[in-house]
């Protein structure tokens, strides 16, 4: 009987302590920027700049660029950081560099969808960058206009007119050619 309870405090013991483990790895990084950046023993250099806004509302969209290298290794990731600040909120998502083109084509598509994309009444249309950044267009046979939105993974989605996203499209499309410039040698 005490080797029972033995046993099963040492089971209960075991499964305790690999809770928090288990917690942490869903944490993981989902671009290749945040991962190069989360490396150990190297020198990482970050450099930053804010590409431009967008008014939605009460909410602001802000385009930043990111650039991050190491003087110990070749190579530099680049990458664009949307932030949408709403009062106390704030969300991010970070794009790697190379998902700027799909990224731009998706929104291209989105806004210039009609309602006749499909036979069927309704239809949604979306894009999603690995750090769950999406871009979403919504349309029915019954509305004369595609409502487009953006949401930050697991948040409510932001709804933007035809002006704001062509907006935001210009913003990430001249962050894009911002970060073209640095990588051209000089």
């Amino acid at each position: 009987m005490k080797l029972m309870k033995v046993l099963a405090a040492v089971l209960l013991g075991v499964v305790w302590l690999g809770m928090p483990a288990h917690a942490q790895s869903t944490n993981a990084f989902h671009t290749d920027i945040e991962t190069f950046e989360a490396q150990t023993n190297l020198v990482i250099v970050k450099g930053f700049g804010t590409g431009g806004t967008v008014s939605v509302g009460d909410s602001i969209l802000t385009v930043r660029l990111k650039e991050s290298f190491s003087p110990d290794v070749n190579g530099k990731w680049q990458a664009v950081v949307l932030d949408c600040a709403e009062g106390g909120l704030h969300q991010r998502a970070v794009i790697d560099y190379a998902e700027i083109d799909s990224l731009l084509r998706a929104l291209d598509y989105i806004r210039s969808a009609t309602y006749d994309v499909t036979g069927l009444p309704g239809f949604e249309a979306s894009y999603q960058t690995k750090d769950g950044f999406r871009v979403i267009g919504l349309g029915s046979h019954r509305q004369s206009a595609v409502q487009t939105f953006v949401q930050f993974d697991g948040c409510a989605r932001i709804p933007l007119d035809s002006d704001q996203i062509s907006q935001l499209r210009s913003q990430i499309s001249q962050a894009q050619h911002t970060l073209d410039e640095l990588k051209s040698p000089k």
